[in-house]
């Protein structure tokens, strides 16, 4: 597994920030893509593992969520269309085209 480790200051200075603006920084960075990392705010060390995750992983979590988030569009849809009372299809259903 590869490591790094760097500090809030050498963070700062590339970043043109203040150290309390990069641990910041970095914080937030490090929750919002869920890295694999650790802070020393004692020492002002931030030491991030590498958690490489397979292709075939990624795929497989990016199917899933695009699945589940087409679930509950159709659902929202259908929601709102019972909601106005509408009982006929909507104009993007499938209708009859006359086409055979």
């Amino acid at each position: 597994q590869l490591v790094s480790c760097f500090s809030f200051s050498m963070l700062a200075d590339k970043l043109n920030m203040t150290p309390e603006e990069a641990e910041r920084w970095i914080v937030n960075l490090i929750r919002n893509a869920r890295l694999d990392a650790k802070l020393d705010s004692k020492l002002g060390h931030v030491v991030m593992g590498n958690n490489a995750v397979s292709p075939y992983q990624q795929v497989i979590e990016k199917t899933k969520s695009l699945s589940f988030r087409s679930q509950m569009l159709a659902m929202n849809i259908e929601k709102k269309l019972n909601q106005s009372g509408r009982s006929e299809a909507p104009n993007w259903a499938t209708q009859d085209s006359g086409f055979y």
